[in-house]
């Protein structure tokens, strides 16, 4: 005799999803702080900071003070016209997080936190993520190979003070 109340299921494949590790993105968004904060330490005085590294040139600019937050647009350019002619990404320093997050990218819109994927746009699932990476490898890259065009050198038959 066959038992009729355990009929079996159907079998569905199920997708896993593209889950947000927000831990992940909170520690990319913690280090970029930091390197934001190596790279332009004087943010509080000054309005911009350019760096130079060979053919690249990066310049960082405050866009917005208030209280708990620092809005700064990091532009790059290259000597190629396919590097980032005016490229750019708006960044929103958090001072009371010690977080600076990627709020906006000038090859796209506001970022979602995550997209279907495929999307009409094609972006990646974890777009505001690789976009917060990329941010910081552009930083790293200044902090381990450009220099501050802002600098001022003594003259070499000066002393210095």
């Amino acid at each position: 005799m066959v038992d009729k109340t355990r009929q079996a299921q159907p079998r569905c494949r199920l997708r896993k999803g593209y889950h947000i590790d927000l831990s992940d993105l909170h520690a990319q968004c913690e280090a970029n702080y930091h390197r934001l904060m190596r790279l332009f330490p004087a943010y509080e005085q000054e309005s911009r900071c350019i760096f130079e590294a060979g053919e690249v040139s990066v310049v960082l600019e405050v866009t917005a003070r208030d209280r708990y937050t620092t809005d700064m647009r990091l532009r790059y350019q290259g000597v190629l016209s396919d590097f980032g002619a005016n490229s750019y990404f708006d960044l929103r320093l958090y001072h009371d997080a010690r977080m600076a997050e990627v709020v906006h990218c000038s090859t796209s819109r506001r970022f979602e936190a995550r997209y279907r994927y495929p999307n009409p746009d094609m972006l990646q699932r974890d777009e505001k993520f690789q976009q917060n990476r990329f941010a910081a490898e552009l930083m790293e890259f200044c902090l381990n190979n450009g220099r501050s065009v802002d600098a001022v050198l003594p003259e070499p038959d000066q002393p210095s003070p």
